[in-house]
This record gives structure tokens, C-alpha cells and sequence, in this order.
């Protein structure tokens, strides 16, 4: 089952500190092929800032949580955003984005993820200290390898997960 795993951090700023993960909703939509994420806030110049990290890819957005309820629609914007940068069609990018808004949130257990996501902060506050945007450090660190990851490289692996499907119609080349 795909859901969005935050650390303790987000999951306390999302409002939902004392409540199980057993009493979150199950998912409404099962059609994603990303399937889950992992995601943590930090503080960057006076904004909280979310990295969002696909489990299976290691695809990785970067958002503003503020205001923390629209993070679910800030996530599902970002993702959409990272797959129209890689030049998939509207057909993929869609359903893939859409899922995020809905899948549960559980709180991050996973310490390789939680580890992850902690040097994704660092190399992201190296990225913006160059460039504001977030669309573009997002951009960079999806160009970012990984260590025992095959294909290392998120980009990569995003696009031989998508292999075969038909890429008429894409928004943007990488």
C-alpha cells in the first residue's frame, strides 16, 4: 500500500501528534506506480521547506509546508512538476500526482530513508544558497546518484520505470 511516511518533525507540524497512523484513511487510489514516499520539514532562511522521497525511486521534491493545509496539494504539485521536468506525458504525470493527495500519511520508521532524506537536506541547502527556485533545486537533486541504488540516479530511474509507455505528448525535456 503507497503512503506518505513523515518523520516525527512533519508529522507533529501536520497536526497529527498523539494520533496512531492506524487511524488514517486508507488509500482511495491504487493506480500510482511511484507507490510510497518518505518526506521531512527543515528550515531554510525563515521558510519550512518539505524534501518528498519516492521509496522506489528515489525521485526527490522540494515544497513549501507553509500553509501546512495545502501540503498534500504542494506535494502532488511538486511531483507533478519533477515528471513534466523529465518530459513524461501529461497521461502519467496526472495519476501519479494525483495519488499523492490521496495516500495515507504513517509515521517514517525506515532509518535508511530518515538517513536519506537527512543528506538530501544538506545537499538542498547547498542548492539554495545558488538558486531560489525550488522547481530547479528539485531538478538537481533528481541528478543527484545514490549509493546501492540501480539505477543510482533518480532521473534513471524514473524513466526505465515509465519505460515503454508512450512519451508523445511530454511538457518539458530534461
Amino acid at each position: 500500500m503507497a503512503q506518505i511516511m513523515c518523520t516525527q518533525k512533519l508529522w507533529r507540524r501536520l497536526g497529527y501528534a498523539g494520533r496512531p497512523p492506524s487511524n488514517i484513511a486508507a488509500p482511495l487510489m491504487h493506480s500510482a506506480s511511484l507507490g510510497s514516499w518518505a518526506a521531512k520539514v527543515f528550515r531554510y532562511s525563515r521558510k519550512d521547506l518539505v524534501i518528498g522521497l519516492n521509496e522506489r525511486t528515489y525521485l526527490t521534491v522540494v515544497f513549501a509546508l507553509s500553509p501546512h493545509e495545502r501540503f498534500r496539494l504542494n506535494f502532488a504539485t511538486a511531483v507533478a512538476d519533477a515528471l513534466e521536468d523529465l518530459g513524461l506525458p501529461m497521461k502519467i504525470v496526472r495519476p501519479e500526482s494525483a495519488a499523492v493527495e490521496f495516500e495515507p500519511l504513517t509515521r517514517l520508521t525506515n532509518r535508511s530513508m530518515s538517513g536519506t532524506l537527512n543528506d538530501l537536506e544538506f545537499l538542498c541547502g547547498m542548492e539554495l544558497e545558488y538558486h531560489q527556485d525550488l522547481r530547479r533545486v528539485q531538478r538537481n537533486l533528481n541528478d543527484v546518484p545514490h549509493v546501492n541504488r540501480d539505477p543510482c540516479v533518480p532521473v534513471d530511474a524514473v524513466t526505465q520505470l515509465f519505460e515503454g509507455a508512450d512519451m508523445r505528448g511530454s511538457c518539458a525535456s530534461h
